[in-house]
């Protein structure tokens, strides 16, 4: 039983989940001290992010099934690098730095697309877009948003199923938009392309699944850090329970965010 629950797999799952959790909590604790975001209108906010979310998640979906070049994908995705990656950095550099090291971490994850780059740039990434979002929107549209999508995601997954085909589609453009989590520390030279799901190398985390916790844990630092720290725990505690529900036989993919 203890073979079969691949505890390695979990601890290299852990580790990148809390490094960008501590991340994103810090840049956006950084940017709460400083007030440099303030919170939008809580019921208009709610409806913006639903209906946002709703016609990108129908964009990508007919991107995918037409659009058959990679290019819209990779830039969308290094698009994505930049701002989140500038939005860290912002709160250890200077401006210019920020954009420099940004574009760095862009080029490297597209001149050299290894397990490896991929992660280190949805690190950032996720980290710095997640800090903002926190911070853009009140505890309660949160609250709500979390509500919906869970519910969403659950249909998205065993329903519709379109979560699962905008994943796979991602991947075989070769810009999943996840966190690729190695069995073995040698697999991070592994090409992006390479990494797939049920091969048993390699587990892919959903940025989503990682994102959100952090939005949360944002949004509640107007009740202090320990709230913080709580959300993120209880985040964590839920990815130890998807781990060893996804590590029984024939499970396939599940809605995390719930």
């Amino acid at each position: 039983m203890a073979d079969d629950m691949r505890w390695k797999l979990f601890l290299n799952e852990s580790i990148m989940f809390l490094l960008i959790q501590a991340i994103g909590l810090y840049v956006g604790y950084r940017f709460f001290l400083q007030q440099m975001i303030i919170p939008a209108e809580t019921t208009s906010s709610i409806f913006t992010f639903l209906i946002s979310f709703a016609v990108a998640t129908v964009g990508l979906i007919l991107l995918l099934k037409f659009f058959k070049t990679r290019v819209f994908f990779k830039f969308l995705l290094a698009f994505l690098i930049f701002v989140g990656a500038e939005t860290v950095f912002l709160v250890f550099v200077p401006e210019e730095a920020a954009i420099l090291i940004a574009i760095e971490l862009v080029l490297l994850r597209f001149v050299w697309p290894n397990v490896f780059s991929q992660n280190l740039a949805l690190i950032f990434a996720v980290s710095g877009i997640s800090a903002t979002l926190g911070l853009f929107f009140s505890f309660e549209a949160v609250l709500v948003i979390l509500a919906v999508l869970s519910v969403y995601d659950v249909i998205a997954v065993y329903r519709t199923k379109h979560m699962i085909t905008l994943f796979k589609g991602l991947l075989e453009k070769g810009v999943p938009f996840s966190i690729i989590v190695p069995d073995r520390a040698g697999d991070v030279r592994a090409q992006v392309k390479d990494a797939q799901p049920g091969t048993g190398r390699f587990l892919l985390l959903g940025t989503g699944d990682i994102a959100f916790p952090i939005v949360f844990a944002v949004a509640a630092l107007k009740f202090g850090m320990l709230s913080s720290i709580s959300i993120i725990l209880g985040a964590f505690v839920g990815l130890f329970f998807i781990h060893l529900i996804l590590m029984q036989k024939k499970v396939g993919a599940i809605p995390a965010l719930p």
